[in-house]
This record gives structure tokens, sequence and C-alpha cells, in this order.
């Protein structure tokens, strides 16, 4: 399973590093990034380093495609990533957008519509910025990464619940 994470200068990182820690699990977690930005500083202060452009990215290799919300006026080639999210959808691949990185990809399906709840229409995972934990169960169910429905339920209630499972 090959995770693609989306960033961009600006971007809300903490959106998706649940999502990254679940994905992790199963596979690979690669970050993505326009050609011309090789660190990503995210609205945390943080620097990521990209693993692979846009566009030398090779869609057959991914199985979920994830953006998270910040600046997205930061974004320059909006067409390249209406592109790949298009390609991702069309293919079946998991396409998971936070805050405003569901409005890219609303736009890119053409005014895709959506409640303001985190909702799964097919292979696309939506959520506003403050249900991330939501957000990232709801990609890890569609990703089929828990064992069973006590695996999904003892990190709903660790992640979500704040309950403690231990000896």
């Amino acid at each position: 399973m090959n995770t693609y994470i989306f960033l961009y200068p600006e971007t809300s990182f903490f959106e998706v590093t649940l999502v990254a820690y679940f994905m992790k699990t199963k596979g690979s977690v690669y970050i993505v990034a326009e050609e011309e930005h090789q660190v990503i500083c995210t609205n945390e202060g943080i620097r990521i380093q990209k693993d692979v452009s846009l566009s030398q990215m090779k869609e057959e290799s991914v199985d979920a495609f994830i953006l998270c919300g910040g600046e997205i006026s930061n974004i320059h080639n909006r067409e390249l990533l209406f592109e790949v999210i298009n390609k991702c959808i069309e293919d079946k691949k998991i396409v998971g957008g936070i805050c405003a990185g569901r409005m890219l990809i609303a736009d890119a399906a053409g005014d895709l519509q959506f409640p303001e709840k985190t909702c799964v229409l097919d292979n696309i995972v939506l959520s506003p910025g403050n249900e991330y934990v939501d957000f990232a169960l709801e990609v890890g169910k569609a990703a089929d990464i828990f064992a069973d429905e006590e695996d999904y339920q003892e990190t709903v209630d660790y992640f979500k619940h704040f309950k403690y499972i231990g000896n």
C-alpha cells in the first residue's frame, strides 16, 4: 500500500499526521510536492523534505492520494494537481481531502457536493479540518488497514475517545 501525501508551503500538516501513521502500518508513505519545492515549511513551522515531485509521481504506484489544508494559493500548478486527482479518482484509488484539501478535490472533480461532516463518496474521503481523527479512520477503513472490527474499535477508542487499553 503506497500512500502519497501532497504538501505545499504553509500546509497544515497536523491534519494528515494520523493518516500517515495509520497508513504506514500497511505500506509506505511518500511526501509529494510541486517541482520547485524541495523542502516544505508547514503552518506549524516544521520543514519537511519531499520524496517525489508531483510531475514525477508514477500514478500506477499510488494506492492513496491525500491532500491537506493550508494556504492553497501557494499551489502553482493546479492543472497538474487536478489531473492527478482526477486520474486517481478514475482509477478508483483512495483520494482523501481534509479542510482546504477537500475543496481542491471538489474543484478538480467538477464541483463535487459534500456535507460539512466527514464523509465517504465511493473512493473519496472528505473531512473538515477539525475532524482529522475521523478523516484518518475513514481513510484507514477505505484502505482496509484494520485487521477486524475489534482492531478498528480499539483504534477509535484510543484516538477518538482517549481510552487506553493496556496491560
